[in-house]
């Protein structure tokens, strides 16, 4: 593992928002070799593919494994497969680029909103996505090193061409970044079914909402592209937007809930006012933590510090930061037969909002010394230890929010 050090904490670095972690010339990142998409054409991981996209029966001796869990966690990711099409490469229905007539039969065609101060605009956009859903919002000037290379479209996503090239035309200027937080009870159940059924209704979420705010916008006779996962990376936007940090095991960092959200963006021409990078402490803590790298029943987060270099092609080169193992990660995902979030849930970030938890996360940006003693506590404390889940739907019916 590579010994250099970057600057990636000063002011002036954490303006560049994620170009701080970029050394050199970044390589242009080809969707294909996402780790979702390699089992479909990448013979060396073929067989992982088969069994992860295979059928799957419950099984009922299984805590967290059975009918009713299965059936929870597949229905969790309706909203996207059936109508947007995320998982499967996008640019369809909800993610759809262009504009459809539902909602425009009562308004003047041609219509344009011009003359707006583009800060309050920029305001009114946030109020409208946390309106249909959004848990938070950033927005950003669009860095096109973030855009993918090439589309890969598998086959059930209907696209005649798997692999086209992305083109964004130069009038989308910014990046409009959603985050949607999961409750923090739902994730400690990982790695089971319940846990799965909480990242797919982050991904049914992010279609529903991404949909409504990109008809928002082109009602207001602007453009607007809607995506999940694809055409570009989510995490260097997000960080570029002001939302988070990134950290060890790859995820953003939130201040409000840690890692425990699902991002997807909308590209536009509407003129808005970019949010600031943040810094609040992730990096130096990922530094001495490791918690995420212990608890990766795949062993597929690195431990030690950052480095330039990568393991395979679902790496990109040019980047400073901890590499993951994408298919050590995948591998345990086609054994555990749905979504792992181990390094979502053990994370100290990932925490409930109150005075304890946003004390320590005062004391995490404000007193560095103080980082290993706050570990200490998270692990004494046994916050890393999976919830029970067969409690999963004993719970209270009471609200949640």
């Amino acid at each position: 593992m590579s010994e250099e050090k970057y600057d990636v904490k000063s002011k002036k670095a954490i303006a560049k928002g994620a170009g701080r972690y970029v050394v050199g010339d970044l390589e242009p990142f080809d969707q294909k070799n996402e780790m979702f998409k390699r089992p479909l054409w990448d013979e060396s991981v073929a067989e992982l593919g088969k069994k992860f996209y295979g059928v799957w029966k419950p099984n009922e001796k299984r805590p967290g494994y059975g009918h009713l869990d299965q059936a929870l966690k597949n229905a969790s990711y309706y909203v996207d497969m059936a109508f947007a099409h995320g998982m499967l490469g996008g640019r369809w229905g909800m993610y759809s680029w262009e504009s459809k007539l539902w909602g425009e039969n009562i308004q003047q065609k041609g219509f344009k909103l011009n003359d707006q101060d583009p800060a309050i605009m920029t305001r009114n956009i946030k109020r409208a996505a946390r309106f249909f859903g959004a848990s938070l919002v950033g927005i950003s000037e669009l860095d096109r090193r973030w855009l993918y290379s090439y589309h890969y479209y598998p086959p059930l996503s209907g696209f005649k061409e798997p692999i086209q090239k992305v083109e964004i035309p130069d009038e989308y200027k910014y990046a409009i970044v959603l985050a949607y937080a999961a409750n923090y009870e739902d994730y400690r159940y990982a790695p089971t079914y319940p846990a799965g059924a909480a990242a797919g209704l982050g991904y049914s979420k992010m279609a529903f909402t991404a949909a409504l705010i990109s008809q928002f916008i082109r009602l207001l006779g602007y453009k607007a592209i809607p995506m999940g996962n694809d055409t570009a990376a989510s995490v260097p936007l997000a960080i570029d937007a002001g939302l988070g940090e990134l950290s060890r095991a790859g995820w953003l960092i939130t201040p409000e809930f840690g890692p425990r959200i699902r991002l997807n963006k909308i590209f536009t021409d509407l003129p808005l006012v970019p949010d600031k990078p943040i810094e609040f402490g992730v990096w130096d803590f990922c530094n001495i933590c490791g918690k995420c790298a212990e608890h990766c029943p795949a062993q597929a987060i690195p431990y030690g510090a950052p480095t330039t270099d990568i393991i395979d092609s679902s790496n990109r080169k040019g980047l400073y930061r901890w590499p993951l193992n994408a298919v050590k990660c995948f591998k345990f995902w086609a054994v555990n037969g749905t979504a792992c979030t181990n390094c979502i849930s053990v994370c100290p970030f990932n925490k409930p909002q109150g005075w304890i938890h946003d004390a320590v996360r005062f004391g995490i940006e404000h007193f560095r010394w103080l980082d290993r003693v706050f570990l200490m506590g998270d692990n004494l404390l046994g916050y890393h230890n999976s919830a029970n889940p067969e409690h999963f739907w004993k719970e209270d019916l009471k609200p949640r929010w």
